[in-house]
């Protein structure tokens, strides 16, 4: 009996210069279709039924009709990157592929991924997130397998300037951003990032992991060529136990080296091409070798070593596919060669060239990588949930077989496709034997039963609004994991919350515990086990805004000396708090300060809650203006009274009591009597006193009209030691004034003066002042 033991997502290859072939039905066939052309890096996806979906060469993108495919433009692989490309369906999703790619010799572009939305643009697909970053600079390696949760998958690739080997896990709920680094093994590159050459040649070269996911092989191109195998953890994406091949590969340059890596469908085998390249001929030669690597150590896996091919053909990388053989590139060639017996140790393996005709369309050094799992030979699991009927299936049935299911827990089935309900939790080995024709088949398989975990009812959340000016408000959702993990096992499940129950279900698009919202939101809550997340229950709570006492939050009060004020809280409320500890709606108090008032609104939620705002009152001492100090400039054209206060208010000043001001300076006065008066704006009175602004008289006409017939100073009238002399403009002494008589009438000795300018010396002894100065006598 020959079984297929794949899956049809491998069925497809498109490679080199438009090569095509098609693993549907076990053998391949011919496909001309192809619009790729590529020299090294390719990759191609197909559905379960090994119908076509798209392919790429790590730039473009080509749908099932071989058109371009919506936004499949721009991707940054690069066709001559070693492994430029490879896709990967996300867990649990029916329309969601990752294309995976990476630059060429450590470019600036790195690994990233783009987003393939199969349900878009009629079933053709549209690229709706493209070039997103994982790491820069890395190498052209890229490999994938699937998690030993049977449900998620790893995609690894190796660092540049360093051994790192990154392991991503992808999950239905995406890719895991932060990758299982495993520093081990040899540097790529050199430790010396700046270093000229860096070695940029070890960036070449193919990784892959096992089909049954247990080891991994590197292939480091270049002067110091090596194999380098590894042990792989599927469950944890560590790699470890690094086991060198050194010294067995061409590395006479930088073009010269182990470049392609192939597993055999059981694991226990390696195979690998090394090339050479003289660049004094301008010609390429090239072995083919194959490896035991069930031997834990260096020597014994080099002794194991079987020379399948060498000669002038330029191989370079190597694929299983489907039928369980591996094919080979064999640069410039219209056909590809094929190991045909690929788990068989030494000779008998059958290396063939020119295995499989090309119809005229050449190789190139690559064929496209898929997720290794689909090579290893075993079968499906689908639903591992407690309590569901899990569903096994060989993965390529055979008519007429005969077929003995063995479930692990005593029980068994003859069908093909079985059925069977777990009554506990744990891990069962699973036997199915199958013959036909004199032939059989026997696989043994771990499987694990999961727990699905209960997702309890829990109450709704509410929350006050937020005060600040966003419009939105902060649940902390993790205060709901409690309530719906209940009782269970925080180690073994784990709580995610979503918008909808679509995204639920699929556990997508979770939401940040810390959430915003404006008003209402229903959240659903997936429980899922940490062990295969497809074991989930939902539930779901609202998330509810609750609206605070809508108030003038801010307000300012004064209070008189001696006086009290009543503040007042906005009515209308359930319940006041007062910083003052009083739980009424006013309060009287005589003191100034700032008092604050908690006001409380009720809701009638399951459990009542209160929102509250908090009102601010801002009470400031006002009280009786005292005029201390009042100080004059006179004796000028344009005079100016300041007046000093003393006292706890907010003044103001005038010196009609009508037109007040905020300045406590009068300016531009003219000389004579005024009453300054200063009041309290907030009314806690006003005081007042009277002030005189001396100066004299710039002109007298004394011309019998009875209008300023004299001149004179006005003092203060208690000043009564003053005296004035007045001069002609020859200096000639007219008059002398004082507290008896105290104007001129523009005489001396009887003698009426002529219109002119007159100058005046007054002292004033009281005040140890003197003045000067002059004025006009108009006739």
């Amino acid at each position: 009996m020959h079984c297929v033991l794949s899956q049809g997502e491998a069925a497809n290859w498109y490679f080199g210069v438009n090569a095509g072939l098609n693993f549907s039905s076990g053998a391949p066939v011919l496909d001309l279709n192809g619009q790729l052309a590529t020299n090294e890096g390719c990759g191609s996806i197909s559905d379960a039924n090994g119908d076509l979906l798209f392919y790429t060469d790590g730039i473009s993108v080509w749908d099932k009709n071989h058109n371009q495919m919506l936004n499949g433009f721009g991707l940054l692989g690069d066709p001559s990157s070693t492994q430029s490309g490879i896709i990967i369906q996300r867990p649990g999703s029916d329309n969601i592929y990752y294309i995976f790619t990476v630059d060429s010799s450590a470019g600036d572009h790195g690994f990233r991924y783009s987003i393939v939305n199969m349900s878009l643009n009629n079933g053709n697909g549209d690229i709706t997130l493209k070039n997103e970053e994982l790491l820069y600079p890395s190498t052209e390696k890229i490999t994938a397998v699937k998690h030993a949760n049977g449900i998620d998958y790893w995609v690894i690739t190796h660092g540049w300037s360093n051994n790192e080997f990154l392991a991503y896990q992808i999950s239905p709920q995406g890719i895991n951003l932060n990758p299982v680094i495993s520093a081990v093994g040899t540097v790529h590159g050199t430790d010396n990032p700046n270093a000229f050459d860096q070695k940029i040649a070890n960036t070449i070269g193919y990784l892959k992991v096992s089909p049954d996911g247990n080891r991994i092989a590197s292939a480091k191109f270049g002067a110091d060529s090596n194999v380098e195998i590894f042990s792989f953890n599927d469950n944890t994406g560590v790699v470890s136990n690094p086991i060198s091949l050194n010294d067995q590969f061409y590395s006479s340059s930088s073009a010269s080296g182990a470049y392609g890596l192939e597993f055999s469908p059981n694991g226990e085998l390696l195979y690998v091409s090394d090339k050479n390249f003289d660049f004094q001929t301008n010609e390429a030669s090239s072995r083919l070798f194959q490896f035991d690597v069930r031997f834990n150590n260096a020597n014994d896996i080099i002794n194991s070593k079987t020379l399948l091919y060498e000669g002038g053909d330029e191989l370079g990388g190597l694929q299983l596919a489907l039928d369980g053989k591996i094919y080979v590139c064999n640069s410039g060639k219209t056909a590809l060669d094929a190991i045909n017996s690929p788990d068989t140790l030494g000779p008998n393996c059958d290396y063939q060239i020119g295995a499989v005709d090309l119809g005229g369309r050449l190789v190139t050094l690559g064929l496209p990588p898929f997720v290794q799992s689909l090579f290893n030979a075993t079968f499906s699991i689908n639903n591992s949930c407690l309590g569901n009927e899990t569903t096994f299936e060989l993965i390529s049935e055979v008519d007429n077989a005969s077929v003995l299911w063995e479930f692990g827990d005593g029980t068994t089935s003859s069908l093909q496709s079985p059925t069977h309900t777990y009554t506990s939790p744990g891990v069962y080995t699973v036997n199915v034997s199958a013959s036909f024709a004199g032939q059989s088949l026997e696989l043994t398989e771990e499987v694990i039963i999961y727990e699905i975990p209960i997702a309890n009812i829990t109450s709704d959340y509410y929350q006050c609004e937020s005060q600040d000016d966003s419009g939105l408000t902060t649940f902390n959702l993790d205060t709901k994991i409690g309530e719906v993990m209940g009782t269970q096992d925080a180690s073994v499940f784990s709580v995610l919350f979503f918008d909808s129950e679509e995204n639920a279900i699929v556990g997508s698009n979770p939401l940040d515990l810390i959430y915003d919202i404006i008003d209402f939101q229903t959240v659903h809550a997936r429980i899922q086990n940490n062990f295969n997340p497809s074991c989930y229950d939902i539930t779901s709570f609202n998330l509810q805004v609750l609206d605070r006492p809508d108030i003038i939050e801010e307000v300012t009060f004064y209070i008189c000396e001696d006086e009290s004020i009543v503040l007042t809280a906005d009515a209308g409320f359930d319940a006041y708090a007062w910083s003052t500890g009083d739980l009424t709606s006013s309060i009287e108090l005589g003191i100034a300060g700032t008092y604050t008032v908690e006001i409380f609104k009720n809701h009638n939620t399951t459990l009542s809650i209160a929102c509250s705002t908090t009102k601010v009152f801002n009470v400031i001492q006002s009280g009786l203006p005292t005029i201390s100090d009042v100080q004059v400039e006179e004796w000028q054209r344009q005079n100016s009274i300041a007046v000093f206060t003393e006292g706890f208010g907010d003044y103001e000043f005038s010196l009609d009591n009508f037109i007040y001001q905020d300045s406590n300076v009068f300016s531009n006065l003219n000389f004579g009597d005024y009453i300054i008066y200063v009041r309290d704006k907030n009314g806690c009175g006003f005081a007042t006193q009277a002030i005189s602004i001396l100066g004299y008289p710039k002109y007298f006409t004394p011309n019998s009209d009875g209008d300023n017939p004299f001149w004179s100073i006005k003092l203060p009238p208690d000043e009564n030691d003053f005296e004035i002399s007045i001069f002609d403009r020859y200096g000639k002494q007219l008059a002398t004034l004082n507290a008896t008589a105290s104007v001129w009438d523009g005489t001396y000795n009887g003698k009426l003066m002529p219109t002119s300018d007159y100058w005046f010396i007054l002292k004033r002894p009281s005040k140890n002042e003197m003045r000067t100065g002059h004025f006009t006598l108009k006739r």
